[in-house]
């Protein structure tokens, strides 16, 4: 049990020097300009986004980069979201969308809608957007200036995100806090191992060139964790990628309650311990009874050390993600309830072997 005890410890004080090394490493846009203005393609897959794309293309009317068109797949929506398409269309020109062909049946929805918007995308960079994501004036600006300078074929950004009610609080902050405690982040620009990768499909920019001859999304086409398995794949054929955070210029909110965050989370959350849920549920097990395990068998000194580390851990991945730092420390707790939600749905969905998003059956 002591043994067990020590490795608990150990394994904590490596999470808490990686999630500092992460917020030492700089993982934000700097505020730089592009050596050339290329244009920009902004692509963006929508299904029933009536209640956020909106706001999104909004937003983007109002960026401060020369050169760009906004393309929007709509993946046969049954709500509002085509008039609000037409709405923003006929008001900008750079605006314009399509309504998706039929689904393929060895597609998923949005791996499909990507695929089709790259066809049709005239830019010499493409920037995939999720319909609920936000960017500052100058976020294009700065992503281009990054992916020139570090001469990237893949760059995917983690967005800051917007947390308004308590149960948001309780749970969203749980996929920074695995994220930046277990990979190194400056690693997955700095070196070629595909196992040292992260994306995040709610930012992700390519060189158009370069994606069309790899044909990326086809190449994940029944993939439901597509972003990841991108990003493995980008490195595999030994190109250039890096992952950043988000930092007041690209925002998220992703879920407004409860059950949709432990809904949408559980789909991937075993792909943040390369796919294996065996690995999770240890993981799982150590963060939640750690501090149990380590006081029966060192006693409240080590303890007082396990719990000075998660603090410090808590801190150094709330500062990074620029997060409210005082509640990412006190709702550490009931964040691992809802972690412990997320964990034990996923397996049940394993189990069931089949789900639903966005209205579609998805098998697993």
């Amino acid at each position: 049990m002591e043994v067990l005890a020590i490795f608990i410890l150990v394994f904590l004080a490596l999470r808490t020097f990686v999630s500092l090394v992460n917020l030492l490493s700089g993982l934000h846009l700097q505020d730089k300009k592009p050596v050339e203005f290329s244009k920009v393609s902004l692509l963006i897959p929508a299904r029933n986004e009536e209640a956020v794309i909106g706001r999104l293309l909004a937003g983007l009317k109002e960026i401060n980069y020369p050169d760009f068109e906004v393309i929007v797949c709509n993946d046969h929506s049954s709500d509002n979201t085509e008039e609000i398409l037409n709405w923003f269309a006929g008001d900008d020109e750079r605006i314009h969308w399509f309504l998706g062909e039929k689904l393929p049946a060895d597609w998923l929805g949005k791996n499909f809608a990507c695929h089709q918007l790259a066809q049709k995308a005239t830019g010499k960079y493409l920037i995939f957007l999720d319909a609920d994501v936000e960017l500052s004036k100058d976020a294009v600006t700065k992503a281009v200036s990054f992916f020139q300078e570090k001469k990237l074929s893949l760059l995917s950004i983690f967005p800051q995100q917007k947390m308004k009610t308590f149960s948001e609080w309780s749970i969203v902050p749980v996929m920074n806090w695995i994220l930046q405690s277990l990979l190194p982040m400056i690693l997955v620009q700095k070196t070629k191992y595909p196992s040292l990768s992260a994306a995040n499909g709610q930012f992700m920019m390519f060189e158009t060139e370069s994606y069309l001859n790899y044909q990326w999304h086809s190449k994940v086409r029944n993939q439901n964790v597509e972003d990841i398995r991108l990003a493995r794949m980008v490195k595999a054929e030994g190109l250039k990628m890096a992952v950043l955070l988000g930092n007041k210029d690209i925002y998220c909110r992703m879920y407004r309650s409860l059950e949709e965050a432990i809904m949408g989370f559980s789909r991937n959350i075993h792909e943040y311990f390369g796919g294996m849920r065996s690995v999770m549920l240890g993981f799982w097990f150590i963060v939640c009874f750690g501090p149990f395990i380590v006081f029966m068998s060192l006693g409240w000194e080590f303890l007082t050390l396990f719990v000075l580390l998660v603090i410090a851990n808590r801190l150094f991945v709330a500062s990074a993600s620029r997060q409210n730092v005082l509640l990412s420390v006190l709702l550490h707790p009931l964040q691992m309830i809802g972690f412990t939600a997320i964990v034990f749905y996923n397996i049940f969905r394993r189990f069931k072997r089949e789900t639903s998003w966005k209205g579609r059956r998805i098998k697993l």
